[in-house]
């Protein structure tokens, strides 16, 4: 192999993920969880449960299985894009709005290398996690004028603390190594660093009913900083030239942020902002990245035709609360509040079927279809910031093949189930719904074969 070759590729595409990852935005899938790691995967189904872990036979099995590496002969890079567009509706007995026409880009790039007959090994950059939300302004304060807001004791105001915008943006690298123990078994084991951003942004309108909004104030919550750690384990097997399986698991991770708060708005709204704990000051926030347990079994009665069968487990009832702690002097007098809000999540499970068929040698066409419970455990919890309840997944896509080079397109359909919204609660939500929920996601990865 032509070493100074490899490294140009590797730097070309290195370059060009870092250009990207400097745009990226999150999308939601089952709680915050990002459904497209490439675009095979992605045509899979897409996921936890992906349609890859037991296939697992190309670079970007780093995600996926690493153990799989074993399959993958020389080196291989890939890299690629998905843009997805989303679309919720909210309606209250209140207000009504919409967070359509946002569309987020979610890169990812693997490379692969075989180092002898026993050793592998691999390194990906991809998204796992990420937020984007939007609500149009003033929004909540429509509740004021329906004597939905909140009273200020001893005057006729109201007031309504509306969430504007959350925005959860991660990238991970992850290096694995993979050893082959016979021709049946492989194993693997890797390492990840999760760094992120994560912003808050509420609007506070004051007024009287009747009469509409008074004024108010923007409230943001802001780090650059977050940082994590984990680890991931695989084990594939290659029983024979019809089946394969795999399993995997992939830490929890601790993901802590340093920030700051700031308020902007007028007297009376930064006022009312400070009595409910939120002014300008140092703050921090920890999100706990769940534990993944995937499962796959992969049958291919032909040299054509393949299918596969997935199960992941994803324990986010170690998503308990979202604590935003601030630190600083209060002009009210008041104690530092922050944000508290009890998740109490319950772990989910989620299953997929796919299939891939070679037409020609130069194409391969392929579906999927996932279906993913919700980590909702009782309508207490429901909140603004992260409207999830399960999702049903459908995909389809297609493959490239030109020499030692792979071109991979996917389109992925996802439909959220309805979330009913209660008044009240430690989330201060309206009696109401999200529904309409559904994205379209778009994914292309070009591959090399050295």
């Amino acid at each position: 192999m032509n070493v100074s070759r490899l490294m140009r590729g590797v730097s070309a595409v290195l370059v060009a993920f870092g250009l990207v990852a400097g745009a990226v935005s999150p999308a939601s899938a089952e709680g915050f969880a990002i459904s497209t790691l490439s675009a095979r995967g992605g045509s899979f189904g897409g996921g936890p449960a992906s349609g890859m872990v037991g296939r697992a036979d190309d670079a970007s099995a780093v995600a996926y299985n690493p153990a799989g590496l074993t399959q993958v002969q020389g080196t291989q890079i890939m890299g690629g894009l998905a843009a997805v567009a989303l679309n919720l509706d909210l309606e209250t007995d209140a207000t009504w709005c919409s967070n359509s026409h946002q569309v987020w880009p979610i890169p990812h790039f693997y490379v692969s290398h075989q180092l002898n007959d026993k050793f592998w090994a691999g390194v990906g950059m991809f998204t796992r996690w990420g937020l984007g939300h939007s609500y149009p302004d003033n929004w909540a304060s429509r509740a004021i004028d329906k004597n939905k807001g909140t009273s200020v004791p001893g005057t006729p105001l109201q007031y309504t603390n509306g969430l504007k915008s959350i925005t959860l943006l991660t990238s991970t690298i992850n290096p694995t190594v993979a050893y082959k123990l016979n021709d049946v078994w492989s194993v693997a084991a890797g390492v990840s660093y999760t760094w992120g951003y994560l912003s808050l942004n509420n609007h506070l309108d004051y007024g009287v009913p009747g009469m509409g909004s008074m004024g108010g104030a923007d409230i943001r919550i802001h780090s650059e900083n977050g940082r994590s750690f984990g680890y991931n384990l695989a084990l594939h097997a290659k029983f024979n030239e019809q089946w394969s399986a795999g399993l995997t698991y992939r830490s929890h991770e601790r993901m802590k942020f340093n920030g700051s708060a700031r308020v902007r708005g007028d007297e009376t709204g930064k006022m009312l902002a400070a009595a409910g704990g939120l002014f300008n000051s140092r703050g921090k926030a920890t999100i706990v990245l769940p534990d993944i347990i995937s499962l796959g079994v992969a049958y291919k009665p032909t040299d054509r035709l393949s299918f596969e069968a997935d199960v992941a487990y994803t324990v986010w009832s170690r998503w308990r609360s979202l604590n935003v702690d601030l630190f600083g002097s209060n002009p009210t007098g008041a104690p530092a509040n922050g944000i508290h809000q009890q998740k109490c999540w319950r772990d989910t499970w989620a299953f997929s079927i796919s299939g891939e068929y070679w037409m020609y040698d130069w194409l391969a066409l392929r579906a999927g279809f996932l279906y993913e419970t919700s980590p909702l455990n009782g309508s207490y919890y429901h909140d603004y910031l992260i409207p999830t309840n399960g999702r049903l997944q459908a995909s389809v896509g297609f493959g490239l093949k030109y020499e030692d080079w792979t071109l991979d397109f996917a389109y992925i359909h996802m439909h959220e189930r309805e979330v009913d919204l209660k008044a009240g609660g430690e989330a201060g939500t309206f009696n109401g719904k999200f529904g309409n929920g559904y994205d379209h996601t778009f994914a292309l990865t070009l591959g090399y074969k050295f």
